[in-house]
């Protein structure tokens, strides 16, 4: 973070991360803005909550909507025609939210009258179904996927006969939440294949540094025979073993322009 020419937070309080942050720029906080919860399928139903403001903004804060729409406008991006221009503008909030439910399973002025609204779990969804059917079915090969098909799959040809690189793929933990849920234990390893592992001299249990042009993290290895030969799986969300030194911002995937976080070439080594 210290090395960031730009980084940007929203925030009220003094944290770990804003002594690294070139602005700071206060938006309002919970009780200060009409809210309302998330549909979630993790939970028994589908169910949303609608909270209005308790208390006025203090300060200078302001909707985060309304920051984001400034960073739009002043970089030259259209920002659309329904964001209110100010967010202090009485009902500026409720406004945008009612714009938001507008293909929702109720309308935001029959959640602001109820305040709770709750529908029975269909999972899977028939919407779903009616959707796929109105836009005449899934559409799984878009030209611009096609196109970065046919690329990867020329170079694995002119690759062809040359050994592959061992590369590693992200994979969740169940007793882990991203970063959170740490004292559960979930280990930071990498599960690799038996015969990869003796192709590096790793034996099951090892502390192994595992490193690429990017950085470098350490994982205990794990064997697992149903892994792909070649791949090494590696949780993501650990502190002590970030798997984002891994990545780099200039290999990203050229459609949706995030990092390339599987897949990625790496080298293992065991440590003595």
């Amino acid at each position: 973070m210290p090395k960031l020419d730009l980084h940007v937070n929203t925030e009220i309080v003094e944290n770990d991360v804003t002594p690294f942050c070139t602005h700071v720029l206060p938006t309002k906080g919970a009780v200060e803005r009409a809210e309302f919860t998330r549909w979630d399928t993790l939970a028994w139903n589908v169910s949303l909550q609608y909270t209005p403001p308790l208390v006025k903004p203090m300060g200078e804060r302001r909707s985060a909507w309304w920051v984001l729409s400034q960073f739009m406008k002043r970089a030259g991006l259209p920002v659309p025609d329904f964001i209110p221009h100010d967010d202090r503008v009485e009902g500026a909030d409720e406004r945008l939210l009612a714009r938001l439910m507008g293909s929702a399973r109720c309308s935001f002025e029959e959640l602001r009258a109820k305040r709770y609204v709750e529908f029975p779990m269909e999972f899977p969804a028939p919407w779903v179904d009616r959707h796929f059917e109105r836009i005449g079915g899934w559409k799984l090969a878009p030209q611009e996927l096609l196109g970065q098909w046919n690329q990867m799959r020329s170079a694995d040809e002119s690759a062809m006969g040359q050994p592959k690189p061992l590369c590693y793929s992200s994979r969740r933990q169940r007793r882990k939440f991203n970063a959170q849920l740490s004292f559960l234990g979930s280990p930071a390893d990498i599960l690799l294949h038996p015969e990869t592992a003796a192709a590096h001299g790793i034996v099951e249990g090892q502390k192994v540094r595992v490193h690429n042009k990017s950085g470098e993290i350490l994982l205990t290895a794990k064997f697992d025979p149903k892994m792909r030969k070649g791949v090494g799986s590696i949780p993501h969300g650990h502190e002590s073993a970030n798997v984002n030194y891994l990545t780099s911002t200039q290999d990203i995937d050229p459609l949706g322009g995030m990092a390339l976080y599987s897949g990625v070439p790496i080298e293992i080594a065991a440590i003595s």
